[in-house]
């Protein structure tokens, strides 16, 4: 049998691919339309670097106790739950800038309810794919959504620049509001039931419980010092990522061309033209040696932020750039995620919530550089600056992998 034609006849995984496909499209619109909207009403790098951090102490908060709800109870009700509570975020945010109002706590206010609700969906959504696909073709169903999430990154801001030019920006975010409703739809149509029969009937879970959990994982992560270098590796990086892309991408657009907001679109459709290549080439890689695949990712990071550095001056070379930093994200986060399913074992979800605190927590950092240091440089000596952090720690990654090596080397010898 086709395992293309029969994942597709499968009207559970198709229902699902369609809910991430329409979120994915708002949240695009939601994304650009706010970094545009207060980079005009604020002028401020200060202001953007700090937009991230309500989302991100979310994460830190309640990614966790999203996982465990998600093994716990039906993740179709968890989704849909999460998905109404962001219709409501997204049209507050909707109102607040039709009706012109520029106080940034209430924006900030926003982002840690759409972060908490997303810590919530997320786990929810890994656990209803492994219960409505089989587990051969758990791999094919991944690959689909992401390459899907890819390619919204790249069609829809170059349609979204457009559609700005002609209506209010605040209509971008009733579109957000608008594709979560059709998310719910999808979610609520699914008729089979997603729960985890594993883990027997929901109980309720005391706090030593879940400091009991999480001990098992750190443990078993310290067991695993490859494990433990990958995730720090793959996440490191965002110390510099984060400020370039929620700073250094609007002013370079501003500095491109003034006022145009077609221009931000663009660099974003690109590094997301990027993504895709990397996305495709990785679903047909086979590989074993996941840090050294996530140092090449970072790499082309390097190489792609050293190109933006020039396109304030030459714009072909800041598309360039952009997509080039593109092709490295794949590189990153695949390899990531499945070093931890290989080389978790039993405790694959407590390491990918370790692994995502990580994330939240370089992100975090990254977004309060910016607010305190980095969001005032010259955006060409961001992007340099930055592209040279990660060579720094992408030769540090290599040189740690030829060492791994050569011990493993004398030790087979011995």
């Amino acid at each position: 049998m086709d395992p293309s034609a029969s994942l597709w006849k499968n009207p559970s995984f198709l229902k699902l691919w369609l809910a991430q496909l329409t979120a994915n499209i708002g949240d695009q619109c939601y994304s650009f339309a706010l970094l545009w909207y207060l980079l005009q009403a604020t002028k401020s790098g200060t202001a953007l670097s700090l937009l991230a951090i309500p989302e991100m102490v979310a994460g830190l908060l309640f990614y966790l106790i999203g996982g465990v709800l998600a093994d716990r109870y039906n993740p179709r009700l968890l989704m849909v739950g999460a998905d109404v509570a962001r219709i409501f975020v997204a049209i507050g945010v909707g109102i607040m800038a039709a009706m012109g109002i520029e106080q940034f706590s209430f924006f900030l206010v926003a982002q840690f309810l759409l972060g908490l609700f997303s810590s919530l969906f997320q786990p929810a959504r890994t656990v209803a794919l492994k219960t409505v696909v089989s587990l051969e073709q758990l791999g094919r169903a991944n690959a689909i959504l992401d390459t899907t999430f890819r390619t919204v990154r790249i069609a829809a801001p170059m349609t979204i620049g457009l559609i700005a030019s002609i209506v209010p920006l605040s209509a971008l975010f009733f579109v957000n509001a608008t594709s979560y409703l059709l998310s719910v739809v999808f979610l609520y149509a699914i008729r089979v039931s997603l729960t985890d029969t594993r883990n027997g009937p929901a109980a309720k879970m005391t706090p030593g419980q879940y400091v009991r959990d999480i001990a098992t994982g750190v443990r078993e992560l310290k067991k695993s010092r490859m494990l433990f270098l990958i995730l720090l590796f793959s996440n490191m990086g965002f110390l510099v990522w984060q400020v370039c892309y929620s700073v250094g991408f609007p002013f370079l657009a501003e500095r491109m061309q003034q006022g145009n907001g077609s221009t931000l679109a663009m660099l974003m459709g690109f590094y997301g033209v990027g993504n895709l290549l990397g996305s495709l080439y990785m679903s047909r890689a086979y590989y074993t040696k996941y840090l050294l695949v996530i140092m090449i990712g970072w790499t082309l990071q390097a190489g792609g932020f050293m190109l933006l550095a020039a396109g304030g001056a030459m714009h072909w070379v800041a598309f360039l750039g952009a997509a080039v930093a593109g092709v490295g994200g794949p590189f990153i986060g695949i390899p990531t995620v499945t070093a931890i399913q290989v080389k978790a074992g039993a405790s694959t979800g407590k390491i990918f919530s370790i692994n995502m605190l990580f994330f939240t927590f370089f992100s975090m950092l990254s977004s309060s550089l910016g607010a305190i240091w980095l969001g005032s440089w010259p955006v060409e000596q961001l992007f340099f600056a930055s592209s040279l952090f990660l060579v720094v720690m992408s030769a540090a990654g290599f040189a740690i992998i030829k060492r791994t090596s050569r011990e493993q080397r004398q030790s087979a010898s011995l």
